[in-house]
């Protein structure tokens, strides 16, 4: 290293070096045939290597960053996913949520689904047991699906999924049928359903 490079990174000053880095990085996306790809990419490279910049990341930590997730990988299949947890303590995943769910001020907040959501499950009439025999003590849910402005919403449905006594999931069990959706149909009314409540 030359002695004018030694002596503005004792000072304090960028490296130059650094700045080239990022820009050969960037530049590698330029080709992509996609445009929003390579605005995500482009975007997401700027901001890792500013983070790595601002915090001047060690390469112990930038390791240790590596082998949590090759760890969260690892423990990560159909039944659990880990990188959701992830996004969800980042708080990435309801930021997500807020910017595709913009609704007025009225209306319900959205939320995360989390990682144990079961899209196209069993439907279940008003009233069915939605426990299908699992131990756990029974709770009841009622509730309304209504419009800002006070009505009811032709075919709302909602949609529910809970642990048993164990802190288990149905999804998390092998070879048992989810079992997760309560559709309410076009009654929308007041009802009581039995489900599980954690232990």
């Amino acid at each position: 290293m030359d002695q004018h490079k030694e002596e503005s990174m004792a000072n304090g000053a960028r490296n130059p070096a650094d700045e080239d880095l990022t820009r050969v990085v960037l530049a590698s996306f330029g080709g992509s045939r996609s445009e929003r790809f390579r605005q995500v990419l482009q975007s997401l490279v700027r901001h890792l290597h500013a983070f790595v910049r601002d915090v001047e990341l060690t390469e112990e930590e930038w390791f240790r960053g590596i082998d949590f997730l090759t760890r969260t990988g690892h423990i990560t299949d159909d039944k659990r996913q880990e990188f959701i947890l992830l996004s969800d303590v980042l708080g990435v995943s309801m930021l997500v949520i807020e910017i595709n769910n913009k609704k007025p001020a009225e209306a319900t907040a959205s939320t995360v689904f989390g990682p144990f959501f079961v899209e196209g499950s069993p439907r279940f009439a008003n009233g069915d047991d939605l426990a299908n025999g699992a131990p756990g003590e029974p709770c009841f849910m009622q509730g309304r699906v209504l419009s800002i402005t006070g009505e009811p919403i032709p075919g709302a449905r909602i949609e529910i999924w809970q642990a048993d006594d164990q802190g288990f999931y149905d999804v998390q069990y092998k070879g048992l049928s989810p079992r997760s959706l309560l559709d309410w149909g076009s009654r929308l009314q007041d009802a009581h359903y039995p489900r599980l409540q954690r232990g």
